[in-house]
């Protein structure tokens, strides 16, 4: 019986589908015209998955894979006009947010719910950058960034068990390691880029300390020490070589002189990250 009424809904999807295409080119409308009509039928196909189905029932997972799939195909029809792509990225994605809202939705579909949402705006930001012209790196990985970390800080609070660096690792390694990149292999000083990067990082590394997170310490810490190794190499021509060479023995005698005291500080400073979470 339920192989039935699956049967007949992907049918009814697949004749709404093929209905909304045809009359779109039978009104002498281009074929991405169609995206529009699919749309309205993927988010008529998840209403009806969220109002007519149970929350845990096959024949509601068909319809809402059933939705996704013509949304899919809305956005193929539109890929070579970026401002309708990004104009069904966005609509789709307010779609799939309202259907995430159903109660007694189980978790881990939420979550997915959640993700296609955010997915998709975010794909409508990029091609709305990408067609504006918009070439600043940090536009398109900010906005990713932003969504992982969100996410991330969500899962911290809603799973106790959870780490730092699966809910937060990929979030800042979005925000971080391009911008790192750009400075460390581009060809320009980057002044602005150099001054917040360094900025971000050690608002990670300091907010990492404060709720003992490991992650946003070490990746922070990484990144610091990168971008300090870097202004030391720009810088290395502009003073004179015996400045280096006396800061260099100054420090040599200075740990020398503290070796043990400097040894015991290392392995607190170790016991202190691997008890970070």
């Amino acid at each position: 019986m339920v192989e039935v009424r699956v049967a007949g809904c992907l049918a009814a999807v697949g004749a709404a589908s093929a209905l909304a295409v045809t009359a779109s080119l039978v009104g002498g409308l281009p074929l991405r015209a169609a995206a529009y009509p699919l749309l309205a039928v993927a988010a008529l196909v998840l209403a009806v998955a969220a109002a007519t189905t149970p929350a845990r029932g096959l024949v509601g997972r068909v319809l809402d894979a059933a939705a996704q799939a013509v949304a899919l195909v809305a956005a193929v029809l539109t890929v070579e006009a970026a401002r309708h792509l990004a104009t069904v990225c966005v609509l789709w994605g307010a779609a799939v947010a309202l259907r995430l809202l159903r109660r007694g939705e189980p978790a881990g579909r939420r979550w997915v719910f959640a993700g296609i949402a955010a997915g998709s705006e975010l794909l409508g930001a990029w091609v709305l950058l990408a067609a504006g012209g918009v070439t600043v790196l940090e536009a398109y990985t900010l906005p990713a960034a932003a969504l992982a970390l969100g996410a991330g800080l969500l899962a911290l609070r809603t799973r106790p068990g959870l780490t730092s660096w699966p809910a937060l690792g990929p979030g800042l390694v979005a925000a971080l390691l391009p911008s790192l990149m750009s400075v460390l292999t581009g060809p320009d000083p980057q002044p602005v880029r150099r001054l917040l990067l360094g900025t971000a990082a050690l608002g990670a590394v300091l907010a990492g300390a404060t709720r003992r997170w490991q992650a946003p310490v070490l990746l922070g810490g990484g990144v610091l020490t990168l971008l300090a190794l870097h202004e030391l190499a720009r810088g290395w021509d502009l003073l004179p070589r015996w400045i280096y060479l006396g800061v260099g023995g100054l420090a040599l005698v200075g740990l020398a002189a503290t070796y043990e005291r400097r040894r015991r500080d290392l392995a607190r400073l170790r016991a202190m990250v691997a008890r970070l979470g």
